[in-house]
């Protein structure tokens, strides 16, 4: 995806995105249980920076929105809370708890520092080298 996104950038053409990665060097207990309570796309084995590399991006930069990312999961579980009887009742008996209690064991795993949110920022090289 990221080399079919450089070849549609002009040169000098820019690219950002966020994601949310496991932290490097966790235990392998603590990389399991980051994995269980992050979205899908945390099971890639590389890093999104040694990915943009590979597909030939340059100026390459991460801003960590962590904190960000943080606030807005627990705003997740304080609305669900608040409007927990609506929304349980539109599900299978059950089914809302569980989101919520899914919501909480990702907030720890953030908190521990085994969830990371990043803006990942590169740049199509200019084959004449300039912008």
């Amino acid at each position: 995806m990221l080399r079919a996104n450089r070849r549609v950038l002009r040169p000098g053409g820019r690219i950002a995105f966020y994601t949310i990665a496991v932290a490097p060097g966790l235990r392998a207990e603590d990389h399991r249980r980051a994995v269980c309570f992050g979205p899908p796309a945390v099971r890639t084995r590389s890093d999104y920076l040694s990915l943009l590399r590979s597909a030939g991006f340059a100026e390459l930069d991460e801003v960590d929105v962590t904190a960000d990312y943080l606030d807005t999961a627990r705003r997740w579980l304080r609305h669900g809370q608040e409007f927990e009887a609506g929304l349980a009742a539109l599900e299978t008996p059950g089914a809302f708890a569980d989101k919520l209690a899914r919501r909480r064991e990702a907030i720890a795993v953030i908190e521990a520092g085994h969830l990371r949110r990043s803006l990942l920022l590169a740049t199509r090289p200019n084959p004449r080298g300039r912008s």
